[in-house]
């Protein structure tokens, strides 16, 4: 038989410090300073209204023509999955 060997290895520690160890530098996304939404939120009520405060105060106008045009091709092709039939509102 063999001899077990219960003698049982050691990870090696290897001691890095890079080259900007010595600078503390503190990684931000970059538009956080351009947000009013970060921070302290309590509620999803709170959330929605500091986020359209945000879309109402910062947003260009194409942007927001944009995201009507989206929301109405959204939803057009919503109606026409479901089958939608406009003859529910004629005589």
């Amino acid at each position: 038989m063999g001899v077990l060997n219960f003698n049982s290895k050691n990870n090696k520690v290897y001691n890095y410090s890079g080259r900007f160890a010595k600078t503390k530098l503190k990684l931000k996304p970059k538009f956080d300073e351009f947000r009013s939404t970060l921070g302290s939120n309590n509620g999803i009520k709170n959330k929605f209204t500091k986020a359209v405060n945000d879309y109402d105060n910062q947003t260009e106008k194409s942007v927001k023509k944009r995201l009507v045009i989206i929301t109405f091709i959204l939803i057009l092709v919503f109606l026409y999955i479901i089958d939608f039939d406009l003859k529910i509102f004629y005589n």
